[in-house]
This record gives C-alpha cells, structure tokens and sequence, in this order.
C-alpha cells in the first residue's frame, strides 16, 4: 500500500454529525458515510468528489441521511448491511416527509431515496471483498445498533474506521471487540465522558419505573425508533407492567426479527415484543393513557406520538418523563432538561411531570475507547466524531500519533 494516504473529512470530524470522510489510496478513492444533522432545518457536510465506493457503517441520520442525495447526482456502489440499507432508506423517507410537515428544504426527493435502493450492495460481518489488485476490505460488526460496521482496509498497511461502536454487550447486540491495524480512524463521541455501570442503570431505570407507578403516574419513555426503543423493551421483558409501544420503532423492530444474525437474542426480542400493547390507532392511544408505561418515538422529542401523549401528562405530577439517549443541543428534550419546557408546534409549555435521564448509549464511553484504541495497537490515531477531542488526545498521546482533523481540512497518512 503506498505510504501516502490522503484523507478529508467533508463533516463529522469536530462535531457529531453530518460524518463524511474522503479517503484516496494509490488510484482508488472512497467515502465513508455520507449523513446530515438532523436539526431543524437540517445542516450537511461538503460535497464529495467523484469515488470507487462508499462505505456505509449504520443507519442512523447523522451516518446514512444524505445517501439519497450522494445517488442523485451520480452512480454510486454502497457497501453495507442488509437491515442497514433497509433502515436507512426508512429513515430517509421520513426525513422527506418531515421536512415537507415542518417547511424547509432538503436536497433530495422520495425519488431520489427510491432511486438510492437500487445502489445498496448488500454485506455481512466476518466477509471480505477485494479491492483493485493490492487490498481487501474485511467487515467486522461495530456493537452499535443490529447491523452496524467497522471497516478494515487491508494491503502494505492495516486501516481501520470504526464509525460509531461499542465494545460492551447490551440487550440488543454483542460488543465489538479491537482490530489490530496501523491506522486507527475512531469515533470519539464520549470523549471526556464515562457511562455508568450498565447493570446499575438498569436497575436504577427500572426503580424509577416502580416509584412512578406506585404513586399513580405513567412513566412515559421517549426513545429513538432504531434500536433505543427495542434496547428498552428488553429491559422491561420481564417486569409484568403494563407496557405500550408507539410511533416508528414498531416498523423498526419488524425488520429486526427479519435479522436474526445480528441481534444479540432474537427469541428476547420477540418475548419482549409479545410483552407489549401495539398502539396502532386513535382508539388505542387513548387507551395508553391509563398504560403504567408508554414506550414512544421521537427521542429527542421533536415529533412523533410523543408530543401527543405528552399534552396529556404535562401537568400530572404523578407521571414521569425518563429520557434514554442523548440530547442534541436545540431539540425539544434539550429545552424540557435545562428549562423544564416543551414546544408543542410553536407553542412553548411549562412541564409539570417529573423528568429524568438515564444513559442508554450504544456508544463507547471514555475508558472504553482508551482501552479500544491502546489494544488495536496502531501507530497513528485520526479521531472523529467528536465536539471535543481534548480528553482523548490528552489519554491517547503516547500509544500513537494522533491526529484531529478540522472540516474540509485535506491531510496525509
């Protein structure tokens, strides 16, 4: 492999979201991920030039939102999972539709997420696939979300790009283990920030859940559609409560039994899907009012059923909002943990109920990426993915070189 390795994040490398990162070896050059920043509006990264391939690690937004975009304005090959590009194209659907609900424009059409179906180019963990005469790509599973991958890009050298990744077993997915490589491209979103203990933040979870039932109330569980939703589920499998499960994570969870490879047990997923009420009408939503817990997309609470039930519940202080993930600076859950507010369209209301947040990531936090990072062994470490960086140079600076690219910055291996 020729030692000059060019490299260009066209979004994602300072911030988390809008990833896009150009990487050219000899006469091949190859994108990986081509998101957005699902905000409102959207933002997005840089145009890409011309590429062999694109290579796609998972289907949330921020990773697969602009593909629609990237397939109009040319052919493209995109290597990646099957329920990846299923999800994805999910995903892709909605973000028209909501763009078209809210009044801002986004650069591509339903027909260009039709369009983008066709360019998917289905792969499996544990396969490989040859690249021109000196390289091959070797797919690992990252432990992020069911179908997740890392990268690897054999020849002269070893590169790896991991995408988002984590490396401890949740319910829904088995962790990812290190791969020794050369150059190590690693997200670093938890960067500076460790998560608790996850079997104490289950069980934490699942007290706050008793509290507030045996007071009267509902605990009301905003939880993102793809994979969150389904992660707590099988947290609540086998409670006995009184669950209902709204908004897109029930299409998810269908297209996840369809998977069964890449869930960590598919017979949980289905005892923890039989467990629940499905809300499919107006008539069942009512009925989830008197439910002991609500389980309902959208995460960041920007849309969806969510809003819905929470008009009812805002006033009732018997009840509680218990937050899952991680919330974007500028989302209606951001404003509802710093102000105690919710914007119901446009409508700004003070929120009476009780609110928590308990960290379910599906991301490597700080120890963990350290760990990551020293046992892949690599002489250089380019971090992306990340709003500050600091805490991991700071940790990583005397296993290998490492490097913090800006946004369009153009840099050499």
């Amino acid at each position: 492999m020729n030692s000059n390795i060019q490299c260009q994040f066209l979004g994602g490398s300072d911030e988390v979201g809008n990833l896009a990162m150009i990487l050219e070896i000899e006469d091949m050059r190859f994108l990986f991920d081509y998101g957005m920043s699902p905000g409102k509006p959207p933002t997005f990264p840089l145009p890409p030039p011309p590429v062999d391939l694109t290579f796609l690690t998972h289907s949330h937004l921020d990773h697969c939102g602009m593909i629609p975009w990237l397939c109009s304005e040319s052919d493209h090959r995109i290597i990646t999972t099957e329920p990846t590009a299923v999800i994805s194209n999910l995903l892709q659907k909605d973000t028209v539709k909501i763009a078209q609900m809210d009044g801002y424009s986004i650069p591509f059409t339903n027909a260009d997420v039709k369009e983008a179906e066709h360019s998917y180019v289905p792969v499996e963990p544990g396969k490989r696939r040859e690249l021109g005469e000196n390289y091959h790509v070797h797919y690992h599973s990252a432990g992020h979300i069911p179908g997740a991958l890392m990268f690897e890009l054999i020849g002269d050298k070893r590169l790896l790009f991991t995408g988002d990744f984590n490396t401890i077993d949740t319910r829904l997915v088995k962790g990812t283990k290190p791969v020794p490589c050369d150059i190590l491209f690693m997200e670093g979103t938890y960067a500076g920030r460790e998560h608790e203990n996850r079997k104490q933040l289950e069980r934490e979870f699942l007290e706050k859940i008793e509290d507030v039932i045996n007071r009267g109330g509902t605990a009301i569980i905003p939880a993102f559609a793809v994979s969150r939703s389904q992660e707590i589920l099988l947290v609540l499998k086998d409670t006995g409560y009184n669950v209902w499960f709204d908004g897109m994570g029930k299409k998810i969870s269908k297209i996840y039994l369809k998977y069964p490879k890449y869930l960590r047990s598919l017979e949980d997923l289905k005892k923890a899907l039989k467990k629940v009420n499905m809300i499919h009408s107006e008539q069942s939503r009512k009925s989830a009012m008197n439910a002991e817990v609500i389980v309902t997309s959208s995460g960041m609470m920007d849309g969806g059923p969510i809003l819905s039930y929470m008009n009812k519940l805002k006033n009732d202080k018997k009840s509680a909002v218990l937050l899952t993930g991680y919330q974007i600076p500028g989302t209606n859950s951001r404003l509802l943990i710093e102000k105690g507010k919710l914007n119901f369209y446009g409508v700004i209301e003070k929120v009476s109920c009780e609110v928590k947040y308990y960290d379910f990531s599906a991301h490597a936090g700080h120890r963990e990426l350290v760990q990551f990072a020293t046992h892949c062994k690599p002489e250089k470490i380019v971090l992306f993915h990340s709003a500050d960086r600091t805490p991991l140079v700071e940790a990583l600076k005397d296993t290998a070189e490492v490097f913090t690219p800006m946004r369009g910055e153009q840099f050499s291996l």
